[in-house]
């Protein structure tokens, strides 16, 4: 049984992390090995070495997403501080997320990774909320935060102060009552 190197490993985090400022900053059309290697600052063919396929190099970006955004979730200290960062520092990234959750082409070849990565997602937001509603109501408020900065706002994060306030508020609206804490909340 193979086993895959560090240096291998670190390698394929470099191009998943060149594929998501590609697809966050140049949009998907702009995704490609090329581009991608070229991003990566790696020789040409590196990126069809590891990622054979267009669709291999999607779900790499993704579950990519998924785990920095995890990561940061585990360390955050609460939602709307983990979401300025999300809009700040990550927004690149945020971008690439919703752009591969959201074009018809990508999220076809993605299907089983986006399902699988939703849906643990969805999985742990319940353990903590108490019910899948809710917790599906919490993954709106955060994407559609997300959203609305990304397409209305100037491209400087609201503070944390502001964006706890409106978790609270929609929270409270919609029943969520008071907003979870980041702790043990997976993102995608």
């Amino acid at each position: 049984m193979a086993t895959v190197s560090t240096r291998d490993r670190d390698r394929k985090d470099l191009l998943a992390d060149a594929a998501i400022h590609v697809v966050g900053e140049d949009g998907l059309r702009a995704l490609t090995h090329r581009a991608v290697d070229t991003r990566a600052g790696l020789p040409q063919g590196t990126c069809s070495y590891h990622y054979p396929s267009r669709r291999a190099l999607l779900a790499a970006t993704l579950e990519r997403i998924a785990v920095l955004d995890r990561a940061e979730v585990e360390h955050g200290p609460d939602l709307a501080a983990v979401l300025a960062h999300w809009l700040g520092a990550a927004r690149t990234r945020t971008r690439a997320r919703l752009i591969l959750l959201l074009d018809p082409e990508a999220r076809a070849d993605l299907t089983e990774v986006a399902d699988r990565l939703v849906s643990g997602f969805l999985d742990q937001a319940t353990e903590v909320l108490g019910d899948r509603r809710r917790a599906r109501l919490l993954v709106a408020l955060l994407d559609g935060l997300a959203l609305d900065d990304l397409v209305r706002g100037d491209g400087t994060p609201p503070p944390p102060a502001t964006l706890s306030a409106n978790i609270k508020a929609i929270s409270e609206a919609v029943g969520l009552a008071a907003p979870p804490q980041a702790g043990p909340i997976d993102t995608r």
